[in-house]
């Protein structure tokens, strides 16, 4: 005959169960999470693994963590690359307005002043960003120095030589924008906006010198065709992915205008003797 507690009895087996099977399922939790811990990748200077407290009745010493520590999220890289640029474009705009409009009582000698000042500050920051590891801040500088440099310019111009002949002036400024932040693209070799906007300046001294001496269209031609030819001397010895692709465009381009100056100057041409030019910028083009 099966033996049945009284009811205060049997409450009080129950209870003693139920504690152990609290203290087993603790004790598998504490397992669990050191296991965890144990399979993630550890800190160079992270702690030991000691061994935990021992519990009391069955529950036997094992090996035991600290367990993971969670690190505040960092925000992600594309998040700070939208910042920066939403920064950049936002100092764009003031620098613009700045120059371009009145503030107060300063004149625009007054602006181009103050805007200088800011261009050598805004060239003179990326190298100390990059020595800080700040690429991203730098490159934002680099890029708002680059439109600081074409703000001033314009301030040069209106300043300086405010009679200048706009096409002449705007031909010398694009070479000495060129050799101006090819020096810079090579003194900050890390900095990836630079050198490909020395290229693009690289494209305009050739043509646009030719278009304001009122040359013919053959003179273009050819200057047009220069300009391919350094774009090509580029993309072949170029540093960098950004410096050749935008040569690469930049030889497409020129190119391709050479070539059609050259055709249509060919079939507009007086006689055999009036092709003769345009038949070798044709030629030469095409063997280009």
């Amino acid at each position: 005959m099966e033996h049945v507690p009284p009811p205060a009895e049997e409450l009080a087996l129950l209870d003693r169960e139920l504690a152990q099977l609290d203290a087993r399922r603790a004790h598998l939790l504490t397992r669990r999470a050191w296991l965890v811990s144990a399979l993630q990748p550890q800190a160079p200077n992270a702690p030991r693994w000691s061994t935990p407290p021992v519990g009391h009745g069955w529950a036997p010493g094992q090996p035991w963590g600290s367990g993971p520590r969670t690190a505040k999220p960092s925000a992600p890289r594309s998040a700070q690359n939208v910042l920066l640029t939403l920064g950049g474009l936002l100092l764009t705009v003031a620098a613009v307005a700045f120059t371009l409009v009145s503030w107060g009582s300063m004149g625009i000698g007054g602006r181009s002043a103050v805007l200088a000042l800011v261009t050598l500050a805004a060239l003179a920051a990326p190298a100390v960003l990059l020595r800080r590891k700040l690429a991203a801040t730098a490159e934002a500088l680099a890029a708002l120095a680059l439109v600081l440099t074409l703000l001033d310019v314009y301030a040069i111009h209106a300043v300086a030589a405010p009679e200048a002949d706009g096409l002449t002036f705007t031909a010398v400024a694009s070479a000495v924008l060129a050799a101006l932040w090819a020096a810079y693209g090579l003194a900050l070799g890390k900095l990836h906006l630079p050198l490909p906007a020395a290229v693009f300046f690289v494209q305009w001294p050739l043509l646009l010198g030719a278009w304001a001496a009122g040359a013919p269209a053959i003179v273009v031609g050819w200057a047009l065709l220069a300009t391919a030819v350094v774009d090509g001397a580029i993309a072949l010895w170029g540093k960098g992915l950004g410096v050749r692709v935008t040569a690469g465009i930049g030889l497409a381009v020129m190119g391709s205008a050479a070539l059609l100056v050259g055709l249509g100057e060919s079939l507009t041409a007086d006689g055999p003797l009036g092709a003769l030019l345009p038949g070798a910028l044709l030629l030469t083009a095409a063997v280009a």
